[in-house]
C-alpha cells in the first residue's frame, strides 16, 4: 500500500516543518547506487530552485538495477500526488521519456554540480487539496487537545504543590525533618495515662484518614508528573501518525 495523499499521513508541508524542527543532515556524499533528491513542495516556473535549499525536502533514493529512479519512491516518501524534475538549464519542468521513471542519462543531465536532482510537486488536484485541508483541521484539534492536557496537568501539579503535599508527607512520616520536636511534651507521665482511651481511638482514626489522603495525593502527583514527562518528551505531543490517528474521533 502506497503513502499517497491521505488524512493518515503527513502532508509535504508537515514533512518540511518536521525537518526544520528535527534536523537530520544527509551524509556528505550520496551512497553508491542512490541519487540525492531535493524536492520543493511549491515552485514557480522560471525561478532558480537552488536559491532556496532550506525550503526543500531532502533524501537519498535507491536506484533500480537499470540505474533508473522510480518516481513512486519519491511520491510515497512525502505523500505526493505527483512529482516532476526541474530542468535547471531551462528553469522549467522536465518531461520524462518514460512516465514515472527517470533514466540514468536523464539523472546525469538534470543533476546540479553537486549531483543533486531538483524536483517539485505540481499543483495538486482539488481532491488532494481537500484531503490535506481535512487533515490540517484534525491536526489542529489534536494539538489543541494536547495543549489542554498539558495545561490541566500543570494546573493540577501546581495545586498539589501549593497544598504542601510533599511537605505534609515528609512531616507526617518523618517528624524529625518537620522542625517540630517528635517527642512527647514535657507533661507528667501520670497525665498521659489519665487520658481517655476514646480520645486515643479518635486520634488513631484521624491519623489513618490523614495518611490515606496524603497517599492519594502522592499518587496523583506521581501520575501527573509522569504525564507531564510524556508531554515534554514528545511521546504525546509529537506529530506522530499514531497520535494523530487517535485524534480522529474527537
Amino acid at each position: 500500500m502506497g503513502n499517497g495523499p491521505s488524512i493518515f499521513v503527513r502532508t509535504p508541508q508537515e514533512h518540511l516543518e518536521h525537518m526544520w524542527r528535527n534536523p537530520s543532515p544527509l551524509a556528505h556524499f550520496c551512497p553508491p547506487g542512490h541519487v540525492r533528491v531535493y524536492l520543493l513542495p511549491e515552485w514557480t516556473r522560471g525561478k532558480n530552485p537552488m536559491k532556496e535549499p532550506w525550503a526543500a525536502l531532502k533524501n537519498d533514493f535507491a536506484l533500480e538495477p537499470t540505474g533508473e529512479l522510480d518516481l513512486k519512491k519519491v511520491k510515497d516518501k512525502w505523500a505526493l500526488e505527483r512529482c516532476s524534475a526541474i530542468d535547471l538549464e531551462r528553469m522549467q519542468p522536465f518531461e520524462e521519456q518514460y512516465k514515472g521513471r527517470l533514466s540514468l542519462l536523464a539523472l546525469k543531465v538534470l543533476a546540479d554540480s553537486k549531483g543533486i536532482v531538483w524536483m517539485y510537486e505540481p499543483t495538486p488536484s482539488e481532491d488532494t487539496a481537500s484531503i490535506r485541508a481535512d487533515r490540517l483541521r484534525i491536526v489542529r484539534q489534536y494539538d489543541a487537545a494536547v495543549e489542554r492536557i498539558l495545561e490541566a496537568t500543570l494546573g493540577r501539579i501546581s495545586k498539589l504543590l501549593d497544598n504542601g503535599v510533599v511537605g505534609q508527607s515528609v512531616s507526617h512520616y518523618y517528624p524529625e525533618y518537620s522542625g517540630v520536636d517528635p517527642g512527647l511534651p514535657d507533661v507528667p507521665q501520670e497525665a498521659h495515662s489519665e487520658e481517655p482511651s476514646v480520645k486515643e481511638n479518635v486520634g488513631e482514626a484521624e491519623c489513618d484518614k490523614t495518611s490515606a489522603a496524603l497517599y492519594q495525593q502522592q499518587r496523583q502527583l506521581i501520575f501527573f508528573a509522569a504525564l507531564l514527562f510524556l508531554l515534554f518528551s514528545g511521546a504525546l505531543g509529537r506529530y506522530a501518525q499514531f497520535g494523530r490517528d487517535l485524534a480522529f474521533g474527537w
